[in-house]
């Protein structure tokens, strides 16, 4: 007979089998684009300046590398809570920063590649992004 341990473990495994996730939040993507535009607007004003972008960034990646290393690895980028459930966006901020392609990825490297994405999305050249600017983007657009 099976006890009911068993048969809950039987039943969230079914769950999670048929495409459901109780672990993977749901955001619609103008609910992503808020969160992502607030992570990124650290005083709450309504804009992003370089300055806040850049401390975001530099934040991203001592998170991505916990050993303190030089580098970030594919791996390690795509372990941190940010971007595990955004693996298109994983990718593309991956592909975008490896300039080398050597599958590293240095601060410079990132810093480099979202100096490039900030400048794209600045589309008033004002050095900063309101919300109407700030793009969400995992098709690597903005390396061309």
């Amino acid at each position: 007979m099976m006890g009911i341990k068993h048969f809950a473990v039987l039943l969230l495994f079914g769950y999670l089998l048929s495409g459901c996730s109780l672990f993977k939040p749901h955001f619609s993507d103008e609910q992503m684009h808020s969160y992502l535009f607030n992570k990124f607007d650290s005083n709450e004003d309504g804009i992003i300046t370089r300055n806040e972008y850049r401390a975001f960034i530099d934040e991203r990646f001592d998170k991505m590398n916990p050993d303190g290393g030089e580098t970030i690895t594919k791996e390690e980028l795509y372990k941190t809570r940010f971007y595990m459930f955004l693996p298109d966006l994983a990718q593309a901020v991956f592909r975008d920063s490896d300039s080398d392609a050597d599958g590293l990825i240095t601060r410079e490297e990132m810093v480099t590649a979202e100096k490039v994405r900030f400048r794209q999305m600045d589309s008033n050249q004002d050095g900063s992004l309101a919300f109407s600017e700030f793009v969400v983007n995992d098709r690597s657009a903005f390396k061309e």
